[in-house]
């Protein structure tokens, strides 16, 4: 595992270790009906997309998403070689800088990597930090990651930091189950397997974090907002 996939891995475990209330309060039900609560929260995020892209040509470069980073206050020379490695993450498609949707995966990868960073340090992880301490940036990226997590831990029942195909393969058949008789959230089940059959397992079987946040920025029809934006 690269040092980006310990950091989040661990963080990862963290935090389901901390909430074993979370995954017994959902299901994959009420994360699909929750879709679009999810894609205003990525929303919101665009005023921070917005303020960063000082040259305003729609995408962000490194130097930009430092300085988004800088409102999460990641900082230091031991985040440095990790913020590298959550920028060309996000830049999921190769071309050298991230648009608004691989922009909300990097903003809300930064901020597990700070919190990883500062329980490494052994400074105390606050889950729900003063509203009046927090910047802008680290209370959109929170709320961002709250509602990505709720999702997530449904599939990671045993807190492994990661999920694998058979995780994903029994989601699925408990929320089809379930969603016999009902249009939405059939259409829902349809689309969450697409998602995930998009993604490549590899030879563990298994997936990140990383391509699981993009693909629940998928679901929530992330990328419809974008067309729109652009047509």
């Amino acid at each position: 595992m690269s040092a980006l996939d310990l950091a989040l891995t661990s963080r990862l475990q963290t935090y389901i270790a901390t909430h074993p209330e979370v995954h017994a309060s959902k299901s994959l039900t009420k994360v699909a009906l929750s879709f679009t609560a999810m894609l205003k929260s990525f929303e919101a995020i665009r005023v921070v997309f917005t303020r960063v892209d000082a040259d305003g040509n729609g995408t962000i470069e490194y130097d930009e998403f430092l300085a988004a980073c800088a409102e999460l206050r990641v900082e230091g020379e031991k985040s440095a070689d990790l913020l590298r490695d959550v920028y060309e993450t996000a830049d999921v498609n190769h071309d050298g800088h991230v648009d608004f949707r691989e922009f909300v995966m990097a903003l809300t990868l930064a901020f597990l990597v700070a919190a990883a960073q500062r329980a490494e340090r052994g400074e105390e992880v606050i889950e729900r930090p003063n509203a009046k301490k927090e910047t802008e940036a680290e209370f959109l990226a929170h709320r961002c990651l709250d509602k990505v997590l709720e999702a997530w831990l449904l599939f990671d029942d045993a807190g492994q930091g990661f999920i694998t195909k058979k995780n994903v393969t029994s989601a699925l058949a408990t929320f089809e189950d379930g969603a016999r008789g009902d249009h939405a959230a059939g259409a829902s089940a349809r689309l969450i397997r697409a998602r995930f059959g998009e993604m490549h397992f590899g030879e563990t079987e298994t997936i990140s974090f990383q391509e699981f946040l993009y693909a629940v920025e998928g679901w929530c029809g992330l990328d419809d907002e974008d067309e729109e934006q652009g047509s």
